[in-house]
Order: structure tokens, then C-alpha cells, then sequence
């Protein structure tokens, strides 16, 4: 799954944290001002929100920027009539501390199954429960970083991602971008991808990045 994440305190992301490795697509927003205004550009799955006080979260426009996408509260305290309301006014789940992740990551991935958001011109098609990529009438598990690679060039289908882009969005990293890590999580997911579905479909662009190709013939180097 591709989620954002609105922390209940900058820089608490711990449970940000647990999703990325347990094979998740994961951003992270410090605030809902924040998150208002990144979810409707994210083609996100959902929306993961933290908050102390259920009743300041602007449900209903939250709902309008997920555009589609699940949206999922995690409360420290709330009473059983503002949970109600929150699922009334459009919130499709409302936990109270505390969580337990298990029940948390097999809830959402429920939620994005009743509720599939596919990305536009990519190839495959994904399911983030079982990690399982699918093209014709092939299918490819895959380990979860390589999934999470795949999942997020996926969604910028077309598109030229940069390593340090890939290194923020899919492995949560910024800094030195490690061109060398990047490089090699390609050329793995690139030669399964060749096994499995006789093509590559990720194209290195040298100096640049790398492109998933929606209509690859043929074989890239790199």
C-alpha cells in the first residue's frame, strides 16, 4: 500500500516506521494542514491519521482529499458517539489506543482491497497483502523492499524518478541519495521481473534515473 502518515507529534514515527518494513509505501506529513494539502496530488491508498483529540480532525475534508483513497484515525481517547460521527461523516476506520499493528496493517489492507486504487498506464497490477505483482496471466512475489519499489514506480508510471527520490519516497531516507543501494534494489526487482514476465519494464536513464516503462518490448542495460 501507499500511505500517508499524519504524525501525532513531529517526529514520532514510530508506527510510520513499522509499516515501511513490513512493505509499505510510506510519507509522512507533520500535521493535517500538511497532509490537506499533499493527499489529493499523492494518488495515495489512504490516509493514516494520529491525533490525541478525535474531534478536531476535519473529517469530512480529509475524505475529499483522499480522494477515493481510505481513511483511517488512530485516537488516544474517544467515546463511542465521536467515533460514530467519525465514521458517519466519511472515516472508514477509528482506533483507540491501543493499537495493535497486526490488526491496524490487516484493517487497512481490507480497507484498500474493498476500495482498489489502481495506478494509471503501469503494467501491473498489485496486491500489497501477499506482495504479489501480477501481468497477463503471470504472477511474481516479491520481498518487500523490491515490492515497495515496485509499488511506487508503479504509480509515477512514465515518469523519470531519481535514486534519491526513490530513497525518500520508498525507503523513507534523505541525505546522501546512495546511488550504489538504488542501483542494486533495481537490478534485482529488473531480473525478476525478466524471469517471471520475460521483460524488464524498469529503464535506467543514466545520470537521471529510472523509468517504469507501461509498454517495454524490450531489454534495458544499467
Amino acid at each position: 500500500m501507499r500511505l500517508l502518515h499524519v504524525l501525532r507529534r513531529p517526529g514520532e514515527a514510530y508506527l510510520a516506521q513499522a509499516l515501511i518494513e513490513a512493505g509499505h509505501v510510506v510519507e509522512m506529513a507533520s500535521d493535517i494542514g500538511e497532509a490537506l494539502l499533499v493527499a489529493p496530488a499523492g494518488a495515495f491508498d489512504g490516509v493514516l491519521v494520529e491525533v490525541a483529540d478525535l474531534t478536531q480532525v476535519p473529517i469530512a475534508r480529509l475524505v475529499e482529499a483522499v480522494e477515493g483513497g481510505v481513511l483511517v484515525i488512530i485516537a488516544d481517547h474517544a467515546e463511542p458517539a465521536d467515533r460514530t460521527r467519525a465514521l458517519r461523516a466519511g472515516a472508514d476506520a477509528c482506533f483507540t489506543r491501543p493499537v495493535h499493528f497486526m490488526e491496524l496493517q490487516a484493517r487497512l489492507a481490507a480497507l484498500v482491497r474493498l476500495a482498489p486504487s489502481p495506478a494509471a498506464d503501469s503494467p501491473f497490477r498489485l496486491d500489497s497483502a501477499t506482495r504479489v505483482a501480477r501481468f497477463a496471466d503471470r504472477e511474481l512475489t516479491l520481498p518487500a523492499s523490491e515490492f515497495r519499489l515496485l509499488d511506487y514506480m508503479s504509480r509515477h508510471a512514465g515518469e523519470v524518478i531519481s535514486a534519491a527520490q526513490i530513497l525518500e519516497q520508498v525507503w523513507g531516507e534523505t541525505g546522501d541519495p546512495k546511488p550504489e543501494l538504488v542501483r542494486t534494489l533495481v537490478a534485482r526487482l529488473r531480473a525478476r521481473l525478466v524471469e517471471t514476465f520475460d521483460q524488464p519494464f524498469l529503464v535506467t536513464l543514466r545520470g537521471h534515473g529510472y523509468r517504469l516503462d507501461a509498454n517495454m518490448t524490450g531489454f534495458s542495460s544499467g
